[in-house]
């Protein structure tokens, strides 16, 4: 068995502005298991545990269902909590731009995913997750980083070319991500 997911890459200029905004947003704070650098994404579809054999099909079904989308904008934003900030359990970065065009690309892989046994999504929202909060309840310096935090100094928005299939190795010090196949737009 592997565990996959379906995920937009983040270039490397953006991941180094989301990276330094990251460390400003933890300075001092306790509690929370940060994302690595080379860890951050954004996750369109989690599959989860799938079989072997199954792979190069359901490949075959994503790149069906992303032929025909172009390249299209999107943009890092401001932080925010999941569920809410009052028991926040992960802390992320909002994605603007051409978002619906993205959930878009979402639900045409959700369909081609159906005859897999996989069921559509039904609350996708773009994010960018910072860290998982471990404790329970509010975190002071958490929110005072949060409500301190100045936005970028440079408007951090990139081109989405392709989606990403992601194997996910769960370890003792962290997930170990590879990718496993790429589906470019329009390809």
């Amino acid at each position: 068995m592997t565990r996959l997911f379906l995920a937009i890459d983040i270039p490397a200029g953006i991941r180094e502005q989301v990276t330094a905004a990251r460390d400003k947003l933890s300075r001092g704070v306790k509690g929370v298991k940060w994302v690595e650098d080379h860890n951050l994404h954004l996750t369109l579809k989690f599959l989860g545990e799938v079989r072997e054999e199954r792979v190069s099909d359901i490949g075959q079904a994503v790149k069906s269902a992303v032929k025909g989308f172009r390249a299209f904008g999107l943009e890092v934003g401001n932080p925010g909590f999941f569920p809410h900030s009052r028991s926040p359990r992960v802390i992320w970065l909002d994605i603007k731009g051409n978002t619906e065009y993205a959930l878009h690309i979402g639900e045409s892989i959700d369909e081609s995913l159906v005859p897999f046994g996989f069921d559509p999504d039904k609350r996708r929202r773009l994010h960018l997750t910072l860290g998982r909060i471990r404790s329970q309840g509010y975190n002071p310096d958490l929110m005072k980083n949060v409500k301190d935090f100045q936005g970028f100094p440079e408007k951090p928005a990139f081109e989405v070319e392709q989606v990403v299939l992601y194997s996910s190795e769960l370890t003792s010090s962290g997930p170990i991500y590879s990718a496993v196949d790429k589906f470019v737009f329009n390809d």
